[in-house]
């Protein structure tokens, strides 16, 4: 087998015609997710990259103790850089999406996907980063340790109103949400899981979920700063997710031992984008 370093939430492999995803997902492991992806594929969505089912029917495989999901090879999927897409390949994007939208519902799809809740599930990693940052320990964990105290000190009170703002947008959320179809959601189609050439293939189902569609419409926003719509109250909340989860992650890798290697500095430059005041 040939690892390939892809990816943030597996360890990759191609051996001859399939590509093997060993999981460690990060925000939780849901094996109806890759089942309900292979359901899409089934119905005529080609555009879905789905895996395979074993002999048995299954999609997912325990290894060591680790999820594994085998998928076929896919050669430009590997490829280092991807392709920015056009005005009308992104117009296909929204489109697919949309047909994933309306596909099927809770109660008829043969696969246990997770719905969405509207929670901030980072909230205590992000607590005891914060807190941590500021500890007379954090300087001597790396060369960030420092510049992060301080980071943190200058930005707290600009912090503590976004978490205010993101708390009142979910319970908002909520409240709109009540009663609503939901839609089937990829989750995060961004450029490391959309391959377009002639037409758009869409990979990485692991994060799908029963949401509003504005889920996959902020990402679209996030990723390729197209506007595909949608209501302004679950735009903003998903944005406030997504930047505070990104600020809980990077902060948590510098209130650890690092090196200040040249993952550390990028790392570091997206912290310094997504805090406020960075």
């Amino acid at each position: 087998m040939e690892f390939f370093p892809l990816g943030e939430d597996s360890w990759s492999y191609r051996y001859g015609a399939l590509w093997i995803s060993v999981r460690r997902d990060i925000g939780g492991h849901f094996p109806g997710a890759y089942e309900a992806a292979l359901l899409l594929r089934e119905s005529g969505k080609k555009f879905v990259l789905a895996p395979l089912a074993g002999r048995d029917g299954r999609v997912v495989y325990g290894l060591a103790g680790l999820p594994v999901v085998v998928f076929p090879y896919v050669e430009r999927a590997a490829a280092a850089a991807p392709v920015a897409p056009s005005a009308a390949q992104l117009e296909e994007l929204i489109g697919r999406l949309k047909e994933v939208h309306g596909f099927s519902s809770p109660a008829e799809l043969s696969a246990e996907v997770p719905t969405e809740d509207f929670c901030l599930p980072f909230e205590s990693d992000l607590d005891k980063a914060l807190c941590s940052a500021l500890s007379a320990e954090a300087r001597d964990l790396g060369p960030y340790g420092h510049r992060l105290t301080g980071l943190v000190s200058r930005c707290w009170h600009d912090l503590a109103a976004l978490r205010r703002e993101a708390a009142e947008a979910a319970a908002r959320c909520t409240e709109l949400w009540e009663g609503e179809r939901p839609a089937l959601t990829h989750g995060d189609p961004s450029p490391a899981n959309v391959l377009f050439g002639a037409g758009v293939d869409i990979l990485d189902w692991g994060g799908m979920m029963w949401a509003p569609p504005e889920r996959d419409w902020a990402a679209v926003a996030r990723a390729f700063g197209a506007r595909p719509g949608g209501r302004a109250a679950f735009l903003r909340f998903y944005e406030l997710r997504w930047q505070l989860a990104e600020i809980a992650e990077y902060a948590a890798r510098f209130t650890a031992p690092h090196v200040g290697d040249a993952d550390d500095r990028a790392m570091w430059r997206r912290l310094l984008r997504y805090l406020p005041g960075g």
